[in-house]
Protein backbone atom coordinates (compact mmCIF):
# COMPACT_ATOMS: atom_id res chain seq x y z
CA UNK A 1 0.00 0.00 0.00
CA UNK A 2 1.28 3.48 -1.47
CA UNK A 3 0.90 7.24 0.66
CA UNK A 4 -1.58 8.75 -2.16
CA UNK A 5 -0.84 12.91 -1.89
CA UNK A 6 -3.25 15.29 -3.89
CA UNK A 7 -1.56 18.24 -6.03
CA UNK A 8 -2.61 21.07 -8.35
CA UNK A 9 -0.87 21.45 -11.42
CA UNK A 10 -1.52 23.99 -13.88
CA UNK A 11 -4.97 24.88 -11.57
CA UNK A 12 -6.19 20.62 -12.86
CA UNK A 13 -6.18 18.65 -9.59
CA UNK A 14 -4.31 15.46 -9.75
CA UNK A 15 -4.01 12.33 -6.58
CA UNK A 16 0.04 11.28 -7.10
CA UNK A 17 1.07 8.20 -5.45
CA UNK A 18 4.40 8.89 -3.18
CA UNK A 19 6.89 8.14 -5.66
CA UNK A 20 5.24 9.47 -8.57
CA UNK A 21 5.24 12.76 -6.47
CA UNK A 22 9.08 12.58 -5.52
CA UNK A 23 10.01 12.50 -9.03
CA UNK A 24 7.77 14.69 -10.23
CA UNK A 25 9.17 17.27 -7.80
CA UNK A 26 12.65 16.96 -8.58
CA UNK A 27 11.79 17.45 -11.93
CA UNK A 28 10.32 20.66 -11.76
CA UNK A 29 13.10 21.50 -9.74
CA UNK A 30 15.49 21.05 -12.29
CA UNK A 31 13.38 22.68 -14.56
CA UNK A 32 13.44 26.29 -12.15
CA UNK A 33 17.50 25.71 -11.71
CA UNK A 34 18.13 25.46 -15.67
CA UNK A 35 15.53 28.28 -16.38
CA UNK A 36 16.81 30.28 -13.62
CA UNK A 37 18.99 32.62 -15.64
CA UNK A 38 16.79 32.84 -18.40
CA UNK A 39 14.61 35.34 -19.53
CA UNK A 40 10.69 35.21 -19.49
CA UNK A 41 11.19 32.34 -16.90
CA UNK A 42 7.97 32.48 -15.47
CA UNK A 43 6.14 32.07 -18.47
CA UNK A 44 8.56 29.06 -19.65
CA UNK A 45 7.68 27.33 -16.48
CA UNK A 46 3.99 27.87 -16.63
CA UNK A 47 3.52 26.21 -20.08
CA UNK A 48 5.73 23.44 -19.57
CA UNK A 49 3.18 22.83 -16.31
CA UNK A 50 0.40 23.65 -18.71
CA UNK A 51 1.54 20.88 -21.40
CA UNK A 52 2.07 18.47 -18.30
CA UNK A 53 -0.71 18.40 -16.93
CA UNK A 54 -2.48 17.81 -20.79
CA UNK A 55 -0.57 14.52 -20.68
CA UNK A 56 -1.25 13.45 -16.86
CA UNK A 57 -4.72 14.17 -17.72
CA UNK A 58 -4.57 11.77 -20.72
CA UNK A 59 -3.52 9.01 -18.17
CA UNK A 60 -6.52 9.42 -15.92
CA UNK A 61 -9.21 6.59 -16.80
CA UNK A 62 -12.35 5.47 -14.97
CA UNK A 63 -10.22 2.43 -13.60
CA UNK A 64 -7.05 4.18 -13.34
CA UNK A 65 -7.36 7.22 -11.09
CA UNK A 66 -3.71 7.81 -9.39
CA UNK A 67 -0.54 9.59 -11.30
CA UNK A 68 1.91 6.32 -10.78
CA UNK A 69 5.57 6.78 -11.51
CA UNK A 70 5.41 5.40 -14.85
CA UNK A 71 3.30 8.38 -15.98
CA UNK A 72 5.48 10.52 -14.68
CA UNK A 73 8.50 8.80 -16.39
CA UNK A 74 6.22 8.94 -19.92
CA UNK A 75 5.53 12.64 -19.51
CA UNK A 76 9.24 13.44 -18.66
CA UNK A 77 10.39 11.48 -21.67
CA UNK A 78 7.80 13.37 -24.16
CA UNK A 79 8.98 16.93 -22.37
CA UNK A 80 12.49 16.20 -22.55
CA UNK A 81 15.22 16.19 -19.65
CA UNK A 82 16.15 19.84 -18.73
CA UNK A 83 19.68 18.27 -17.09
CA UNK A 84 20.67 16.88 -20.13
CA UNK A 85 21.02 20.94 -21.53
CA UNK A 86 23.66 21.81 -19.21
CA UNK A 87 26.48 19.66 -20.32
CA UNK A 88 25.54 19.16 -24.13
CA UNK A 89 25.82 21.51 -27.12
CA UNK A 90 22.93 22.25 -28.79
CA UNK A 91 23.59 19.74 -31.87
CA UNK A 92 24.14 16.68 -29.25
CA UNK A 93 21.10 18.02 -27.45
CA UNK A 94 18.57 17.93 -30.96
CA UNK A 95 20.03 14.44 -31.90
CA UNK A 96 19.33 13.20 -28.26
CA UNK A 97 15.86 14.24 -28.28
CA UNK A 98 12.94 11.90 -27.26
CA UNK A 99 10.46 13.02 -29.61
CA UNK A 100 10.49 14.74 -33.03
CA UNK A 101 10.25 18.35 -33.18
CA UNK A 102 6.82 18.02 -35.23
CA UNK A 103 3.68 17.30 -33.89
CA UNK A 104 -0.15 17.26 -35.31
CA UNK A 105 -1.43 20.55 -35.89
CA UNK A 106 -4.19 22.33 -34.29
CA UNK A 107 -6.30 25.21 -35.74
CA UNK A 108 -6.37 28.21 -33.85
CA UNK A 109 -6.59 32.01 -34.80
CA UNK A 110 -3.36 33.52 -34.29
CA UNK A 111 -3.29 36.85 -32.96
CA UNK A 112 0.19 37.66 -33.33
CA UNK A 113 -0.56 38.15 -37.03
CA UNK A 114 -4.04 39.20 -37.28
CA UNK A 115 -5.18 42.00 -39.10
CA UNK A 116 -9.19 41.93 -37.90
CA UNK A 117 -9.52 38.43 -35.53
CA UNK A 118 -6.87 36.13 -36.72
CA UNK A 119 -8.97 33.78 -38.92
CA UNK A 120 -6.57 34.10 -42.10
CA UNK A 121 -3.28 33.91 -40.35
CA UNK A 122 -4.09 31.23 -37.95
CA UNK A 123 -5.66 29.24 -41.53
CA UNK A 124 -2.37 30.50 -43.02
CA UNK A 125 0.09 29.38 -39.94
CA UNK A 126 -2.13 25.45 -40.44
CA UNK A 127 -1.80 25.20 -44.23
CA UNK A 128 1.84 26.91 -44.51
CA UNK A 129 0.76 29.40 -46.58
CA UNK A 130 1.29 33.30 -46.73
CA UNK A 131 -2.06 34.80 -44.72
CA UNK A 132 -2.52 37.25 -47.67
CA UNK A 133 -4.06 34.52 -49.68
CA UNK A 134 -6.99 33.48 -47.55
CA UNK A 135 -7.43 37.17 -46.94
CA UNK A 136 -8.15 37.58 -50.58
CA UNK A 137 -10.27 34.21 -50.78
CA UNK A 138 -12.26 35.89 -48.08
CA UNK A 139 -13.18 39.67 -49.71
CA UNK A 140 -13.59 37.62 -53.50
CA UNK A 141 -16.35 35.73 -52.08
CA UNK A 142 -17.71 38.45 -50.29
CA UNK A 143 -17.99 40.55 -53.53
CA UNK A 144 -18.84 37.58 -55.61
CA UNK A 145 -21.14 34.93 -53.62
CA UNK A 146 -21.86 37.13 -50.77
CA UNK A 147 -20.75 34.37 -48.35
CA UNK A 148 -17.15 35.15 -47.29
CA UNK A 149 -17.96 37.42 -44.74
CA UNK A 150 -20.45 35.06 -43.38
CA UNK A 151 -17.89 32.72 -43.41
CA UNK A 152 -14.89 34.54 -41.54
CA UNK A 153 -17.65 35.24 -38.94
CA UNK A 154 -18.73 31.89 -38.20
CA UNK A 155 -14.96 30.69 -38.00
CA UNK A 156 -14.47 34.03 -35.67
CA UNK A 157 -16.72 32.48 -33.43
CA UNK A 158 -15.77 28.72 -34.05
CA UNK A 159 -12.20 28.92 -33.67
CA UNK A 160 -10.49 29.45 -30.65
CA UNK A 161 -7.55 31.92 -30.35
CA UNK A 162 -3.53 30.53 -29.46
CA UNK A 163 -3.45 32.50 -26.14
CA UNK A 164 -0.72 30.09 -24.55
CA UNK A 165 2.78 29.55 -25.68
CA UNK A 166 1.64 25.58 -26.37
CA UNK A 167 -1.25 26.36 -28.71
CA UNK A 168 1.22 28.32 -30.54
CA UNK A 169 3.25 25.65 -30.81
CA UNK A 170 0.78 22.98 -31.58
CA UNK A 171 -0.91 26.05 -34.53
CA UNK A 172 2.06 25.90 -36.17
CA UNK A 173 2.56 21.73 -35.98
CA UNK A 174 5.34 21.95 -33.15
CA UNK A 175 5.67 19.46 -30.81
CA UNK A 176 4.75 21.04 -26.88
CA UNK A 177 8.15 20.23 -25.24
CA UNK A 178 11.00 21.56 -23.45
CA UNK A 179 13.00 22.83 -26.14
CA UNK A 180 10.11 24.29 -28.16
CA UNK A 181 8.60 26.13 -25.04
CA UNK A 182 11.68 27.40 -24.32
CA UNK A 183 12.78 28.50 -27.64
CA UNK A 184 9.61 29.96 -28.40
CA UNK A 185 9.50 32.40 -25.49
CA UNK A 186 12.94 33.66 -26.39
CA UNK A 187 11.82 34.49 -30.04
CA UNK A 188 8.45 36.25 -28.38
CA UNK A 189 10.93 37.73 -25.90
CA UNK A 190 13.14 39.13 -28.38
CA UNK A 191 10.16 40.34 -30.70
CA UNK A 192 8.72 42.45 -27.55
CA UNK A 193 12.55 43.64 -27.21
CA UNK A 194 12.65 44.42 -30.90
CA UNK A 195 9.41 46.29 -30.72
CA UNK A 196 9.97 48.40 -27.80
CA UNK A 197 13.66 49.85 -29.34
CA UNK A 198 11.48 50.23 -32.71
CA UNK A 199 8.86 52.18 -30.69
CA UNK A 200 11.78 54.15 -28.69
CA UNK A 201 13.08 54.82 -31.98
CA UNK A 202 10.18 56.30 -33.38
CA UNK A 203 9.67 58.57 -30.16
CA UNK A 204 13.15 60.02 -30.34
CA UNK A 205 12.60 60.56 -33.94
CA UNK A 206 8.99 62.06 -33.46
CA UNK A 207 10.67 64.49 -30.97
CA UNK A 208 13.62 65.54 -33.13
CA UNK A 209 10.76 66.33 -35.69
CA UNK A 210 8.43 68.26 -33.13
CA UNK A 211 12.02 70.35 -32.60
CA UNK A 212 12.42 70.48 -36.07
CA UNK A 213 10.78 74.05 -37.24
CA UNK A 214 10.92 73.23 -40.50
CA UNK A 215 9.14 70.03 -40.66
CA UNK A 216 7.22 68.97 -43.75
CA UNK A 217 3.78 70.38 -44.02
CA UNK A 218 2.77 67.22 -46.24
CA UNK A 219 4.01 64.78 -43.45
CA UNK A 220 1.92 66.72 -40.72
CA UNK A 221 -1.08 66.73 -42.95
CA UNK A 222 -0.86 62.76 -43.39
CA UNK A 223 -0.70 62.33 -39.77
CA UNK A 224 -3.85 64.19 -39.43
CA UNK A 225 -5.40 62.23 -42.07
CA UNK A 226 -4.48 58.67 -40.73
CA UNK A 227 -5.35 59.62 -37.26
CA UNK A 228 -8.84 61.02 -38.54
CA UNK A 229 -9.13 57.56 -40.49
CA UNK A 230 -8.68 55.75 -37.31
CA UNK A 231 -11.50 57.59 -35.53
CA UNK A 232 -13.70 57.84 -38.21
CA UNK A 233 -13.17 53.30 -38.48
CA UNK A 234 -13.42 52.93 -34.70
CA UNK A 235 -16.60 54.81 -35.06
CA UNK A 236 -18.20 52.66 -37.57
CA UNK A 237 -17.11 49.72 -35.46
CA UNK A 238 -19.27 50.90 -32.58
CA UNK A 239 -22.50 52.12 -34.93
CA UNK A 240 -21.75 48.25 -36.73
CA UNK A 241 -21.71 46.94 -33.04
CA UNK A 242 -24.85 48.79 -32.28
CA UNK A 243 -26.62 47.62 -35.02
CA UNK A 244 -26.03 43.84 -34.38
CA UNK A 245 -26.89 43.82 -30.69
CA UNK A 246 -30.24 45.51 -31.47
CA UNK A 247 -30.93 43.14 -34.39
CA UNK A 248 -30.01 40.05 -32.42
CA UNK A 249 -31.66 40.97 -29.42
CA UNK A 250 -35.01 41.89 -32.12
CA UNK A 251 -34.91 38.76 -33.42
CA UNK A 252 -34.77 37.18 -30.44
CA UNK A 253 -37.58 38.44 -29.07
CA UNK A 254 -39.17 37.01 -32.09
CA UNK A 255 -38.42 33.57 -31.82
CA UNK A 256 -39.64 33.65 -28.32
CA UNK A 257 -42.98 35.12 -29.28
CA UNK A 258 -43.18 33.05 -32.46
CA UNK A 259 -42.33 29.54 -29.85
CA UNK A 260 -44.20 30.38 -27.36
CA UNK A 261 -47.56 31.25 -28.58
CA UNK A 262 -47.27 35.09 -29.11
CA UNK A 263 -47.03 34.84 -33.06
CA UNK A 264 -44.89 34.04 -35.66
CA UNK A 265 -43.64 34.87 -39.49
CA UNK A 266 -44.57 31.60 -41.85
CA UNK A 267 -43.41 32.24 -45.26
CA UNK A 268 -45.60 30.35 -47.64
CA UNK A 269 -46.78 30.39 -51.69
CA UNK A 270 -45.68 33.10 -54.01
CA UNK A 271 -43.35 34.74 -51.09
CA UNK A 272 -46.28 35.91 -49.07
CA UNK A 273 -45.70 36.34 -45.42
CA UNK A 274 -48.86 35.28 -42.83
CA UNK A 275 -48.69 35.57 -39.10
CA UNK A 276 -49.86 32.36 -37.77
CA UNK A 277 -48.90 31.17 -33.90
CA UNK A 278 -46.18 28.38 -33.85
CA UNK A 279 -47.69 27.37 -31.38
CA UNK A 280 -50.75 26.74 -32.85
CA UNK A 281 -48.76 25.32 -36.57
CA UNK A 282 -46.82 22.97 -34.19
CA UNK A 283 -50.41 21.37 -32.72
CA UNK A 284 -51.08 21.09 -36.42
CA UNK A 285 -48.73 18.40 -36.14
CA UNK A 286 -48.81 14.85 -34.92
CA UNK A 287 -45.81 15.54 -32.44
CA UNK A 288 -46.20 14.05 -28.50
CA UNK A 289 -46.17 16.77 -26.22
CA UNK A 290 -42.38 15.44 -24.78
CA UNK A 291 -42.04 15.24 -28.67
CA UNK A 292 -42.73 19.23 -29.06
CA UNK A 293 -40.53 19.97 -26.06
CA UNK A 294 -38.05 18.74 -27.77
CA UNK A 295 -38.62 20.22 -30.86
CA UNK A 296 -39.02 23.60 -29.63
CA UNK A 297 -35.00 23.04 -27.25
CA UNK A 298 -33.54 21.70 -30.88
CA UNK A 299 -35.19 25.38 -32.41
CA UNK A 300 -34.39 27.58 -29.17
CA UNK A 301 -30.17 26.05 -29.74
CA UNK A 302 -30.51 26.67 -33.37
CA UNK A 303 -31.87 29.56 -34.01
CA UNK A 304 -30.99 31.19 -31.14
CA UNK A 305 -27.06 30.06 -30.26
CA UNK A 306 -26.02 32.26 -33.58
CA UNK A 307 -28.32 35.28 -32.32
CA UNK A 308 -26.62 35.40 -28.77
CA UNK A 309 -23.36 34.80 -30.31
CA UNK A 310 -24.00 38.19 -32.42
CA UNK A 311 -25.17 40.02 -29.82
CA UNK A 312 -21.72 38.37 -27.58
CA UNK A 313 -20.03 39.69 -30.22
CA UNK A 314 -21.90 43.50 -30.99
CA UNK A 315 -20.59 43.85 -26.91
CA UNK A 316 -17.17 42.74 -27.95
CA UNK A 317 -16.89 45.32 -31.43
CA UNK A 318 -18.33 48.01 -29.03
CA UNK A 319 -16.65 48.34 -25.92
CA UNK A 320 -13.33 46.21 -27.31
CA UNK A 321 -13.85 42.87 -24.76
CA UNK A 322 -11.62 40.29 -24.56
CA UNK A 323 -12.95 37.27 -26.01
CA UNK A 324 -14.06 34.25 -23.18
CA UNK A 325 -11.93 31.16 -23.88
CA UNK A 326 -13.72 28.36 -25.50
CA UNK A 327 -17.34 30.47 -26.15
CA UNK A 328 -16.81 29.67 -29.86
CA UNK A 329 -16.36 26.00 -30.22
CA UNK A 330 -19.01 25.24 -27.26
CA UNK A 331 -21.71 27.89 -29.04
CA UNK A 332 -20.97 25.77 -32.17
CA UNK A 333 -21.27 22.53 -30.68
CA UNK A 334 -25.32 23.82 -29.22
CA UNK A 335 -25.67 24.86 -32.57
CA UNK A 336 -24.72 21.32 -34.13
CA UNK A 337 -27.11 19.87 -31.28
CA UNK A 338 -29.94 22.01 -32.24
CA UNK A 339 -29.46 21.43 -35.43
CA UNK A 340 -29.54 17.80 -35.13
CA UNK A 341 -33.04 17.92 -33.32
CA UNK A 342 -34.41 20.46 -35.59
CA UNK A 343 -33.96 17.77 -38.82
CA UNK A 344 -34.92 14.89 -36.70
CA UNK A 345 -38.30 16.27 -36.48
CA UNK A 346 -38.14 17.42 -40.26
CA UNK A 347 -37.63 14.25 -41.26
CA UNK A 348 -39.92 12.94 -38.80
CA UNK A 349 -42.78 15.23 -39.99
CA UNK A 350 -42.40 14.81 -43.53
CA UNK A 351 -42.26 10.90 -43.08
CA UNK A 352 -45.94 11.16 -41.32
CA UNK A 353 -47.04 13.43 -44.28
CA UNK A 354 -45.55 11.35 -46.92
CA UNK A 355 -48.06 9.93 -48.92
CA UNK A 356 -51.39 11.38 -50.26
CA UNK A 357 -54.76 9.92 -51.08
CA UNK A 358 -58.05 10.94 -52.32
CA UNK A 359 -61.57 9.78 -51.52
CA UNK A 360 -64.86 11.02 -53.64
CA UNK A 361 -68.15 10.66 -52.92
CA UNK A 362 -71.59 11.29 -54.90
CA UNK A 363 -73.97 13.39 -52.92
CA UNK A 364 -77.37 13.20 -52.79
CA UNK A 365 -79.16 16.30 -54.37
CA UNK A 366 -82.74 16.26 -55.93
CA UNK A 367 -83.30 17.89 -58.89
CA UNK A 368 -84.71 21.32 -59.45
CA UNK A 369 -88.51 22.15 -60.17
CA UNK A 370 -87.07 24.16 -63.51
CA UNK A 371 -84.43 24.41 -65.76
CA UNK A 372 -82.28 26.21 -63.30
CA UNK A 373 -80.35 25.51 -59.88
CA UNK A 374 -79.55 28.59 -57.51
CA UNK A 375 -76.39 28.48 -55.58
CA UNK A 376 -75.26 30.29 -52.71
CA UNK A 377 -72.83 30.34 -49.71
CA UNK A 378 -74.03 30.21 -46.61
CA UNK A 379 -73.14 33.92 -45.26
CA UNK A 380 -74.37 33.98 -41.83
CA UNK A 381 -72.27 30.62 -40.85
CA UNK A 382 -68.78 32.07 -42.69
CA UNK A 383 -69.51 35.72 -41.01
CA UNK A 384 -69.98 34.07 -37.36
CA UNK A 385 -66.80 32.06 -37.61
CA UNK A 386 -64.43 34.76 -39.03
CA UNK A 387 -65.52 37.26 -36.22
CA UNK A 388 -64.96 34.33 -33.61
CA UNK A 389 -61.98 33.67 -34.96
CA UNK A 390 -58.23 33.40 -33.21
CA UNK A 391 -56.68 34.34 -36.74
CA UNK A 392 -57.27 34.15 -40.65
CA UNK A 393 -54.59 32.84 -42.74
CA UNK A 394 -55.24 33.80 -46.68
CA UNK A 395 -52.75 32.92 -48.63
CA UNK A 396 -52.58 31.34 -52.33
CA UNK A 397 -53.98 28.24 -51.55
CA UNK A 398 -54.18 28.05 -47.97
CA UNK A 399 -57.50 29.38 -46.31
CA UNK A 400 -57.36 28.33 -42.18
CA UNK A 401 -59.39 29.56 -39.70
CA UNK A 402 -58.18 29.06 -36.36
CA UNK A 403 -60.46 29.58 -33.45
CA UNK A 404 -60.03 30.25 -29.80
CA UNK A 405 -61.60 26.64 -28.65
CA UNK A 406 -58.27 25.56 -30.74
CA UNK A 407 -60.75 24.15 -34.23
CA UNK A 408 -59.22 24.30 -38.11
CA UNK A 409 -61.35 25.21 -40.62
CA UNK A 410 -60.09 25.17 -44.47
CA UNK A 411 -62.33 26.41 -47.40
CA UNK A 412 -63.80 24.95 -49.88
CA UNK A 413 -63.19 24.79 -53.67
CA UNK A 414 -66.27 24.06 -56.47
CA UNK A 415 -65.55 23.56 -60.53
CA UNK A 416 -68.74 23.41 -62.61
CA UNK A 417 -68.65 21.28 -65.75
CA UNK A 418 -70.77 19.36 -68.02
CA UNK A 419 -73.21 16.70 -66.79
CA UNK A 420 -72.35 13.23 -69.09
CA UNK A 421 -76.78 13.03 -69.15
CA UNK A 422 -79.66 15.10 -68.15
CA UNK A 423 -79.49 15.78 -64.57
CA UNK A 424 -77.34 17.65 -61.99
CA UNK A 425 -74.95 16.09 -59.89
CA UNK A 426 -72.62 16.91 -57.25
CA UNK A 427 -69.53 15.22 -55.88
CA UNK A 428 -67.09 15.75 -53.29
CA UNK A 429 -63.16 14.81 -53.56
CA UNK A 430 -61.41 14.98 -50.48
CA UNK A 431 -57.54 14.63 -49.98
CA UNK A 432 -54.94 14.01 -47.03
CA UNK A 433 -52.11 13.02 -46.56
CA UNK A 434 -50.63 10.35 -44.14
CA UNK A 435 -47.46 7.39 -43.60
CA UNK A 436 -49.71 5.17 -45.64
CA UNK A 437 -51.58 6.02 -48.77
CA UNK A 438 -54.21 3.38 -46.88
CA UNK A 439 -54.40 6.03 -43.92
CA UNK A 440 -54.26 9.31 -46.05
CA UNK A 441 -57.50 7.32 -47.53
CA UNK A 442 -59.02 6.50 -44.51
CA UNK A 443 -58.56 10.18 -43.40
CA UNK A 444 -60.07 11.83 -46.28
CA UNK A 445 -62.88 9.58 -45.96
CA UNK A 446 -63.83 10.70 -42.20
CA UNK A 447 -63.19 14.96 -43.09
CA UNK A 448 -66.66 15.99 -42.75
CA UNK A 449 -68.33 19.11 -44.91
CA UNK A 450 -72.03 20.16 -44.65
CA UNK A 451 -74.76 21.88 -47.05
CA UNK A 452 -78.21 22.36 -47.56
CA UNK A 453 -80.75 22.27 -50.27
CA UNK A 454 -83.92 24.24 -50.07
CA UNK A 455 -85.90 23.20 -53.35
CA UNK A 456 -83.99 24.05 -56.53
CA UNK A 457 -81.40 25.83 -54.12
CA UNK A 458 -77.93 24.69 -53.32
CA UNK A 459 -76.65 26.47 -50.09
CA UNK A 460 -72.88 25.62 -49.28
CA UNK A 461 -71.31 26.07 -46.31
CA UNK A 462 -67.56 27.75 -46.93
CA UNK A 463 -65.34 25.40 -44.51
CA UNK A 464 -65.34 22.39 -43.38
CA UNK A 465 -64.10 20.98 -40.07
CA UNK A 466 -60.48 19.68 -39.92
CA UNK A 467 -60.78 19.19 -36.47
CA UNK A 468 -58.96 19.23 -33.07
CA UNK A 469 -55.23 20.28 -34.39
CA UNK A 470 -53.19 16.95 -33.73
CA UNK A 471 -56.51 15.65 -36.43
CA UNK A 472 -54.63 17.94 -39.38
CA UNK A 473 -53.60 16.22 -42.68
CA UNK A 474 -53.07 18.32 -44.84
CA UNK A 475 -56.82 17.74 -45.98
CA UNK A 476 -58.63 19.54 -49.16
CA UNK A 477 -62.21 19.27 -49.95
CA UNK A 478 -63.50 20.84 -53.44
CA UNK A 479 -66.70 19.84 -55.47
CA UNK A 480 -67.70 19.07 -58.80
CA UNK A 481 -70.80 20.31 -60.02
CA UNK A 482 -72.27 18.54 -62.86
CA UNK A 483 -75.01 20.99 -64.82
CA UNK A 484 -76.60 19.27 -68.29
CA UNK A 485 -76.53 20.69 -71.72
CA UNK A 486 -79.45 23.34 -72.00
CA UNK A 487 -80.04 24.31 -68.43
CA UNK A 488 -79.04 26.86 -65.98
CA UNK A 489 -77.11 27.74 -63.02
CA UNK A 490 -77.73 31.39 -60.89
CA UNK A 491 -74.85 31.75 -59.24
CA UNK A 492 -75.03 34.39 -56.12
CA UNK A 493 -72.24 36.93 -55.66
CA UNK A 494 -71.12 35.37 -52.27
CA UNK A 495 -69.77 31.77 -54.56
CA UNK A 496 -66.62 33.71 -55.68
CA UNK A 497 -65.02 33.19 -52.69
CA UNK A 498 -65.04 29.75 -53.41
CA UNK A 499 -64.82 29.53 -57.29
CA UNK A 500 -62.10 27.68 -58.29
CA UNK A 501 -60.35 29.50 -61.88
CA UNK A 502 -61.35 27.79 -65.00
CA UNK A 503 -62.33 29.21 -68.04
CA UNK A 504 -63.83 32.20 -66.39
CA UNK A 505 -62.50 33.79 -63.55
CA UNK A 506 -64.63 33.67 -60.32
CA UNK A 507 -65.87 37.57 -60.37
CA UNK A 508 -67.36 36.70 -63.53
CA UNK A 509 -68.85 33.89 -62.96
CA UNK A 510 -70.14 35.10 -59.65
CA UNK A 511 -73.43 37.54 -59.63
CA UNK A 512 -74.68 35.47 -63.06
CA UNK A 513 -77.33 32.99 -64.35
CA UNK A 514 -74.82 31.01 -67.26
CA UNK A 515 -76.62 28.03 -69.41
CA UNK A 516 -74.64 24.98 -70.04
CA UNK A 517 -73.77 24.35 -73.58
CA UNK A 518 -71.61 21.65 -75.41
CA UNK A 519 -68.33 23.63 -74.51
CA UNK A 520 -69.02 24.41 -71.48
CA UNK A 521 -70.74 27.44 -69.59
CA UNK A 522 -71.80 30.45 -71.83
CA UNK A 523 -73.44 33.79 -70.49
CA UNK A 524 -77.21 33.87 -71.17
CA UNK A 525 -76.58 37.16 -73.06
CA UNK A 526 -74.22 36.19 -75.33
CA UNK A 527 -74.57 32.64 -75.64
CA UNK A 528 -77.06 33.27 -78.89
CA UNK A 529 -74.19 34.97 -80.67
CA UNK A 530 -71.55 32.36 -79.78
CA UNK A 531 -69.43 31.43 -77.13
CA UNK A 532 -68.15 33.93 -74.48
CA UNK A 533 -65.17 35.65 -74.16
CA UNK A 534 -65.51 36.85 -70.55
CA UNK A 535 -61.77 35.81 -69.41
Amino acid sequence: MKKTLTINISGIIFHIDEDAYDKLNKYLDKLKSHFYSTVGKEEIISDIEGRMAELLQEKITDSKQVITVDDISDVIGMMGEPGEFDDETEESHEAAAPVSAHGPKRLYRDPDGKMVGGVAAGLGAYFNLDPIWFRLAFIIFTFVGGSGLLIYFILWIALPEARSTAEKLAMKGESVNISNIEKSIKEEVSHLTDKLNDLSKQAKDSIKKKNNQDQNIFEQFLSLFITLIKVILKIIVVAIGIILLLTGILLIIAVLFALFGWGGPILLGHHEVVMLPLADFFGLLSISAGGLAILKLGLILFLGIPLLMLIYNAFRMMFNIERVRYMGITALNLWIAGLIITLFFAFRVARDYRHQATFSKDLEISQPLGDTLFLSLNQEYADELLYNSFDYVNVHEMHLVVTEEGLFYEQIELVIERSKDSEYALTQFTTARERSVWSAKERAEATQWHFEQLNSQLVFDPFFTLGERENWHAQQVWLKLAVPVGKYVSIDKSMEEILRWGRYRPHKLAGKTWIMTEKGLGDCETVGLGESEGQ
